[in-house]
């Protein structure tokens, strides 16, 4: 392999592809970035089986090769370096050479580095970005960072002809929404991806107006891939929790309240909640919510936000977290919140006033007294 690359375009890549290089690899070679031409580019890949990432740099190839080569060492030394770089493949050693430095980095076959899969074109569907980039960041926050709960770490992503659906639950919340956008299917499709995955896929899309989707269920992959990007994910295996039943139906509660004034006001009583294990209490009346956080060894606060009610008063306590979660991922915009209740330990669903495409769940907290 004879290649000449800008050090910037490189490093570049080395930064975004050691984000796919594992702290503690099962082998050896996969703490390595496979380095590649392909199609008058260089390709970059990294994984660690579970997720992984091959990038198209622009470069002047003048002879075709591979190489896997240590991550750490070389992004370390191309990030001291400037200007053009001229990368050769010599046996097993790349050398790199810059115009005042220059190293050999003792490589591997990249035969030996495991090859992203190519998909099926069967398989294949094309998603407009924008909203599929709004839908994740409004679900993703809900899934669960536990390890011994891997169901649950995941986004369920329902297609259909009309659209398609995203879930996430902890156990303790969960958020789902519906986005309508008519798709290339004669029938429905469902992955459990990883929240990881997509949150990958929403930060390197942007700017992106489209991302094609293919998948093969027998080797649990799905892959996403634009212009100068492929990223492909293992998705989870498991039962996801049956969502649609733990959605009240019916409520016998209802209030209205302005998105960014219950921001600011749970925003305000998270000072004293972090010294009260976490815990709010919404005091709902007839005319405001009396949020409230008691911490004794620091003092209590409460804000109030003029609200309408819909049934009888009702006091409610949850974890002020999975509030701001919510609140902070929505669009910025001048809308009112609807929470839907029945009891104090019943779920409680939160949504937008008007838009019936989102819909948050949080389970209360239950009081000592």
């Amino acid at each position: 392999m004879k290649v000449n690359i800008l050090q910037e375009d490189l490093q570049k890549g080395f930064s975004l592809g050691q984000r796919f290089i594992a702290s503690r690899p099962q082998l050896p070679i996969l703490a390595d970035f496979l380095l590649e031409t392909d199609r008058g580019q260089l390709k970059l890949s990294a994984t660690d089986l579970n997720l992984g990432i091959s990038i198209w740099l622009d470069a002047k190839v003048e002879e075709e090769g591979k190489i896997a080569v240590p991550a750490r060492d070389i992004s370390e030394f191309v990030a001291y370096l400037q200007g053009e770089l001229r990368l050769k493949t010599e046996k097993q050693i790349l050398r790199v050479i810059s115009p005042r430095a220059e190293a050999n980095f003792a490589g591997m076959k990249g035969e030996e580095f495991p090859q992203p899969p190519q998909g099926e074109e069967k398989n294949k569907i094309i998603i407009p970005t924008p909203q599929l980039t709004l839908a994740v960041g409004e679900v993703s926050f809900a899934a669960a960072h536990d390890e011994t709960r891997p169901v649950l770490e995941g986004i369920l992503w329902k297609l259909t002809p009309s659209g398609y659906q995203l879930v996430a639950t902890d156990g303790y919340r969960l958020a789902w929404k519906k986005v309508a956008e008519k798709q290339a299917l004669k029938s429905e499709e469902e992955f459990l991806v990883p929240a990881r995955s997509f949150a990958e896929v929403a930060k390197l899309v942007e700017g992106e107006e489209k991302l094609a989707v293919t998948w093969d269920k027998q080797k649990s992959q799905i892959i996403f891939q634009w212009p100068r990007f492929q990223l492909t994910s293992r998705l989870l295996a498991g039962e996801f929790p049956d969502y649609q039943k733990i959605v009240p139906q019916e409520s016998k509660v209802q209030v209205f309240l302005d998105q960014q004034e219950f921001l600011t006001a749970i925003r305000a009583v998270s000072v004293f909640a972090r010294q009260a294990a976490n815990i709010v209490i919404l005091d709902f009346q007839p005319k405001q919510v009396v949020i409230q956080a008691n911490a004794p060894q620091v003092g209590q606060n409460q804000a109030r936000v003029p609200i309408r009610l819909e049934g009888e008063p009702l006091k409610v306590a949850f974890n002020y977290r999975f509030l701001l979660d919510f609140l902070n991922n929505l669009p910025a915009e001048e809308k009112e919140i609807v929470i839907k209740l029945n009891d104090p330990l019943a779920p409680v669903v939160f949504s937008r006033d008007g838009d019936p495409s989102l819909l948050h769940l949080i389970m209360p907290v239950r009081l000592d007294h």
